[in-house]
């Protein structure tokens, strides 16, 4: 009865040490994944940073103006009346645009 008593108490720690081990293999094996995620990541995002600094490197030199020298024209046509079908005369809905 004492040598079963120590083989069950045996297994048990065996099974506890084996139970911690395989805890650790998973967050080993868990910071090897996110590393590798992370150095995918990090090689794309340098990638799209050295593509942009090219393309930056390549706009034309810019000169500030001031805003008043800017003009905003209505380039659009005069589109109301009988012929032109948003008018009032058309649809007969009183609008004008």
């Amino acid at each position: 009865m004492i040598n079963d008593k120590f083989c069950d108490l045996e297994k048990r720690e065996l099974q506890d040490k084996i139970n911690t081990l395989t805890a650790d293999n998973a967050l080993l094996r868990s910071n090897i994944n996110n590393d590798r995620q992370t150095a995918f990541i990090n090689e794309k995002f340098n990638n799209v940073a050295t593509e942009l600094a090219a393309i930056k490197a390549s706009q034309p030199n810019t000169v500030p103006v001031q805003w008043p020298q800017l003009t905003a024209v209505n380039t659009t046509p005069y589109m109301g009346g009988y012929y032109g079908g948003f008018g009032n005369g058309f649809w007969g809905n009183n609008v004008s645009f």
